[in-house]
């Protein structure tokens, strides 16, 4: 059983892809709720971050990076098997 290489820039999109779309996904409503608003707060202060915007950009970043290492391996190996 031969498995073939998937292009490089198939795999460039494939991440860029699974980010944007995790990140628009997870981002919060914009105008947040007053129970968002004391979630994020509350998270943030648990964490030590002072700011909620900030700890909402950090938690995004990390969240969708995670998600995009994950994702891309997936869409990666499966399109090595379709292929």
């Amino acid at each position: 059983m031969i498995t073939r290489r998937a292009p490089t820039a198939l795999k460039i999109l494939i991440s860029l892809v699974t980010f944007t779309v995790t990140f628009l996904l997870l981002r919060p409503a914009d105008p947040a709720t007053p129970e968002q608003i004391v979630f994020w707060s509350n998270a943030a202060r648990f964490f030590g971050v002072r700011n909620p915007e900030e700890f909402v950009g950090i938690a995004l970043l990390i969240v969708c990076s995670f998600v995009t290492l994950i994702g891309y391996q997936i869409a990666v190996y499966l399109t090595k098997k379709m292929g």
